[in-house]
């Protein structure tokens, strides 16, 4: 049985805001989500939705970086429509020195836009959002706090693994132990004038949670009231 997208929309905020309203699971509903961290990044603390190892070649050693998505100063967001998943907004980040940011000149405020518009579908026999865009790429930027900017793209980095998937995995359980909606998948960077990287762990790694709607407050506000009159009885 299919749904009008508006259902989806709207069954999905409810059942993420509203306790007690029967959820028809972790739906990708169209539509604006706010990005969180993701709980099970492999470099935490701190917690982070995306990591560029050696986005800057700041010392001798391997150069760990990351977002955090849940900054006071951040403000991640995703779109997502028919045709594309544009994820956009700053965050703060940096350089982790394992268990902060560095206090260097890489600490800060960064900006970030992608768009995904090559291969995005449905994953197989699932309702998650795929990117497998084949032999094309989809690209973005993120620009550093001192105006240094990076062009990004998605990569095949490894085999069968899609490009990027937004969901909760094929048995709904979330990924990697997060019980909803995540995001995640490869990310390459491109020094000025140098070719694509990718150290094998700069990827999206984040949560997201729909932005409600005014049809889906109109039904939480129904659900809310719902709630009132079980507990007057």
């Amino acid at each position: 049985m299919t749904i009008s997208n508006t259902v989806r929309c709207i069954a999905a905020a409810a059942a993420v805001t509203v306790p007690g309203l029967v959820a028809m699971g972790d739906i990708v509903a169209y539509g604006n989500y706010r990005l969180h961290n993701h709980p099970d990044g492999a470099e935490r603390p701190p917690l982070y939705g995306m990591r560029l190892d050696e986005l800057f070649n700041a010392t001798a050693n391997h150069d760990v970086f990351t977002f955090n998505f849940d900054h006071a100063l951040s403000n991640m967001q995703l779109d997502y429509t028919p045709t594309t998943i544009h994820i956009y907004g700053v965050v703060f980040g940096g350089r982790d020195n394992g268990g902060d940011y560095a206090n260097d000149a890489y600490r800060g405020l960064y900006t970030i836009d992608f768009t995904y518009n090559f291969g995005l579908g449905l994953a197989p026999g699932d309702d998650d959002v795929m990117v497998n865009p084949g032999t094309h790429y989809n690209y973005g930027t993120i620009t550093a706090p001192g105006g240094t900017a990076f062009n990004l793209r998605d990569g095949h980095y490894s085999g069968g693994q899609p490009d990027f998937r937004l969901g909760d995995e094929d048995n709904d359980a979330g990924h990697r132990g997060f019980d909803g909606l995540s995001g995640w998948g490869w990310l390459f960077f491109q020094a000025q004038g140098g070719s694509y990287i990718n150290h094998a762990s700069d990827d999206w790694l984040f949560t997201a949670t729909l932005t409600p709607t005014p049809g889906a407050a109109a039904l939480m506000g129904l659900g809310a009231a719902a709630g009132l009159r079980r507990r007057r009885r």
